[in-house]
């Protein structure tokens, strides 16, 4: 497996080459909320947030990270959907990495409910890489 920083890395820059400072700018703060809301309510509750305030089929439905960032960044969605989209397309990819079945929202909510603190304490290095390059590479919303 990959280290979760080029992980992060590998979605962040994919992010930085192909999306548009808009979307960029909503991938930096879902990626500045996000770890607060795992951290305190779990990861099922970050993905049902993310899944809601997007869509399933945009943070599920692809297997290929830079095909889903292409899509999701070439997509009508608003800005605002497209930074829940990518960060739960980042997010989803860091899952199965671990071996959790994601497939769904319902696979996924299931799997992070069954493993709960375990799954939180996985991708707390991982969330903290992407909130820190985010950071760095994007700039704030207006």
């Amino acid at each position: 497996m990959m280290s979760w920083l080029e992980r992060a890395l590998a979605c962040v820059e994919q992010i930085e080459k192909v999306c548009d400072r808009d979307a960029q700018s909503a991938f930096r703060t879902r990626a500045r909320q996000i770890p607060s809301d795992i951290y305190y309510v779990g990861t099922a509750y970050a993905l049902a947030v993310l899944a809601a305030r997007s869509s399933e089929r945009d943070v599920f439905g692809y297997r290929d990270v830079k095909e889903g960032i292409s899509a999701i960044c070439s997509s009508k969605l608003s800005k605002e959907e497209k930074g829940y989209a990518l960060y739960g397309l980042c997010l989803v990819d860091a899952l199965r990495a671990l071996g959790v079945k994601a497939d769904t929202l319902g696979d996924a909510l299931r799997e992070a409910e069954r493993l709960g603190d375990l799954i939180d304490a996985e991708l707390a290095e991982y969330v903290d890489w992407l909130k820190k390059l985010a950071e760095a590479k994007f700039e704030k919303g207006e």
